[in-house]
């Protein structure tokens, strides 16, 4: 069972001590892979994603869940960027899920390069739809309101398919 989640950015996590008691989610696109801590493997599991930290504009139509090639073209900065997308969210859903259903008590750990929107927008989910601590909140440096939009309405979306589909 997932006893607390903490959010950070690459540098925090990098300083991480290895245990048998947490579990990682790293988020970081192409272009940030270099920074990805190298001993996530050392750690009770980890999940590596690769997405972008972009989302639709408030008031505008939400972008498809999958996107084509040409969409993420489009949508990103550079032609080999992805956006974060519905099979991503289901991906995280899965992780946390599995873990939260685990017997033993463990800490899940999200990050990506800046620790403010991507793995927030995570660490929120998991917040506020397993009802587990976030205890950072409060420190004047870890917060939530800079968590991405998109990246909750898709963990939203998936976890409502899993529940659907459970």
């Amino acid at each position: 069972m997932l006893k607390d989640v903490r959010f950070m950015g690459v540098k925090e996590a990098s300083k991480l001590v290895p245990s048998s008691d947490t579990v990682i989610i790293s988020i970081l696109n192409q272009f940030e892979e270099c920074n990805r801590p190298e001993h996530l493997h050392q750690f009770r599991d980890h999940l590596i994603l690769y997405f972008v930290d972009t989302f639709e504009n408030p008031g505008e139509p939400a972008w498809p869940d999958q996107m084509s090639e040409e969409e993420h073209k489009a949508i990103c900065k550079y032609d080999e960027e992805k956006a974060p997308e519905l099979i991503d969210a289901q991906r995280i859903v899965e992780f946390v899920s599995t873990h939260h259903e685990a017997p033993e008590e463990m800490r899940l750990v999200v990050h990506c390069q800046s620790g403010i929107s991507r793995s927030a927008a995570v660490a929120k989910w998991v917040g506020e739809f397993h009802r587990i601590p976030l205890p950072q909140l409060g420190d004047g440096i870890h917060k939530l309101d800079g968590a991405n939009p998109r990246v909750l309405r898709l963990l939203s979306k998936a976890s409502l398919h899993n529940r659907q589909g459970a």
